[in-house]
């Protein structure tokens, strides 16, 4: 019995080795792993966009960036020199959907309608986790099983123009192992609406692995630039050190641009007049024209957002303190967007009753500026949030309750959500489904939540009580570490260093930006899932709101 077992598996070896690479796809919703061959994906079961034989299917309304996912996956033998070509879209009257000649600078949106990407894994070694069960990033028994997410996960999208050896384009794929392409396409806002039609081609050097039709009908409606506002906090001194001095001023400029073409906001903070100052092209929008380098999604928009003395920053307040943002809040008068922007002093973080909050709002209550009195007095704080002494209030998403929101208003406060938490939101760890950061889109868009706040982007330094320091991101995933012992795949990481220096210089991509995550893109699909709801409530607010509610159960 021994001997015939063991002569069928050797008869299967050839046919094994032999099998041909495959090429599937699937939308932007799932983390395709390295090691994830034969899945039920490639054969079109839970894939909402494509079935073996049938073209790519995707639909989406002006001024929206759809995104999917081409996954060439290696049979017995290595694959080398895999490219993945994808010129285009034509639709009613010869319109296309294309980049604009030499639209090639990854840093610089004007002309790119079709963007690639190589998605680059990070092993992760263990699951986040708290000593009290369940993690940061969700309650216990909400997470996903232990082992889902242990191993090589996508998360950091490289540009395919700056691609490194390390993460390399043409693609080098592993035998039995995945190589995924991201691609996002970009429907402008005067886009003629209709079917359009084209081809991706896969090649391995001269041998053509598939070519794969795509369909893509676009709808007239234009979809709302910013249906929800967010808060993504950001250290532009941690682009300066990883990046070098010189690398930072350029760096920031296109985290701004990344940011906002995905229709999320980076919280722009000031101590002084001066960081107001170099805030303002974010503030008044002239940071997102094409002069500056950016087309997408809200051009010449404002940000709309400015922290003062972000978690904490000034220290105990006092008259020197006052004076700053009475000469901030009179530069956002004079520039005409201190109505249309969110400012506030940012007094402690997670300090309910700390005595600043109250000492803030009585030092600005009793100014002679009236600039500088309209300037609101904030903290995360999650206890009895209609009581609490400042203005605005942002509560943990495990915390968020409608009805202490409601009295919170109802008492004049402004209240936020900060973070996310499962079950009662999605979370943004990298160790978690892709959709946690879509469900927040959804959750914010029908519960009414004036703004999401996440509490770092580019935390690249692990600098808590308890945190192990510097750390290479395209290296180490489990980016955060506090003195209760408890660590985190990615919190506080949705964008990688696109130059690094010193001890990671072998993981240089060699430009002035940053690169997204699947879970900023996967947060831009949440957002623009809210710009859907909000289009469908105008003509039905009560189906839509039926709809939202099945989708969050």
């Amino acid at each position: 019995m021994r001997t015939a077992i063991l002569v069928t598996a050797l008869l299967a070896l050839p046919a094994l080795a032999g099998a041909a690479p495959s090429v599937w796809l699937i939308d932007d919703g799932q983390k395709v792993r390295r090691d994830a061959v034969d899945t039920p994906w490639e054969q079109g079961a839970d894939n909402p966009v494509w079935s073996p034989g049938e073209p790519l299917r995707l639909i989406a309304l002006r001024d929206e960036v759809v995104a999917f996912q081409v996954v060439v996956e290696a049979d017995g033998s290595p694959l080398d020199n895999v490219t993945v070509d994808f010129a285009g879209l034509t639709g009613p009257d010869g319109a296309r959907i294309e980049n604009a000649p030499g639209a090639d600078d990854p840093t610089r949106s004007v002309g790119r309608r079709i963007e690639r990407f190589v998605a680059h894994f990070v092993d992760i070694r263990r699951p986040s986790a708290s000593p009290w069960g369940g993690s940061l990033g969700w309650w216990p028994g909400s997470g996903p099983d232990e082992d889902a997410f242990v191993g090589p996960v996508p998360d950091a999208l490289i540009p395919i123009e700056v691609a490194p050896s390390w993460a390399p384009y043409p693609l080098s794929i592993a035998a039995r192992q995945n190589g995924v392409v991201w691609v996002d396409v970009y429907v402008p806002r005067g886009q003629a609406p209709g079917t359009y039609t084209g081809e991706i081609v896969v090649h391995a050097g001269a041998r053509e692995l598939a070519t794969v039709p795509v369909r893509l009908d676009v709808g007239a409606a234009t979809l709302p630039a910013r249906p929800v506002e967010t808060a993504l906090f950001f250290a532009p001194w941690y682009l300066g050190q990883r990046m070098g001095n010189a690398a930072q001023a350029a760096a920031q400029q296109h985290l701004w641009r990344l940011y906002h073409r995905h229709r999320l906001v980076p919280m722009h903070h000031a101590l002084n007049v001066g960081d107001a100052r170099a805030a303002l092209p974010a503030l008044t929008g002239a940071a997102y024209t094409a002069q500056a380098g950016y087309e997408g999604p809200g051009e010449g928009q404002g940000d709309g957002l400015l922290s003062l003395g972000t978690y904490g920053g000034f220290g105990s307040p006092d008259a020197n303190d006052r004076r700053v943002v009475e000469q901030i809040a009179d530069l956002l008068a004079q520039n005409d967007v201190l109505d249309d922007t969110d400012v506030f002093v940012y007094a402690i973080d997670e300090a309910c009753g700390h005595a600043w909050g109250g000492q803030w709002r009585a030092l600005l209550n009793g100014s002679d500026n009236p600039n500088a009195r309209r300037v609101k007095v904030g903290w995360t704080c999650s206890e009895n949030v209609a009581a609490q002494p400042v203005d605005l209030v942002m509560v943990l998403a495990s915390h968020y309750s409608p009805a202490e929101v409601q009295a919170a208003e109802a008492a004049g406060k402004q209240v936020w959500i900060y973070n996310g938490v499962q079950p009662w939101t999605g979370s943004l760890f990298t160790d978690v489904e892709a959709i946690g950061p879509r469900v927040n889109g959804w959750i914010q868009a029908r519960r009414g939540i004036d703004r999401w706040f996440f509490w770092h982007t580019n935390f690249w330094y692990d600098e808590n009580n308890g945190g192990q320091g510097p750390f290479d991101p395209f290296v180490q995933p489990e980016s955060f570490h506090n003195h209760l012992n408890e660590y985190a795949q990615g919190d506080g990481l949705l964008v990688y260093p696109g130059r690094q220096t010193s001890a990671f210089v072998t993981r240089d991509l060699g430009f002035d930006g940053v690169v997204a995550s699947v879970r900023l893109k996967n947060w831009r699909r949440g957002v623009q899932d809210a710009g859907y709801l909000q289009l469908a409530r105008a003509q039905d607010a009560a189906a839509a709101d039926a709809i939202a509610d099945a989708l969050l159960g």
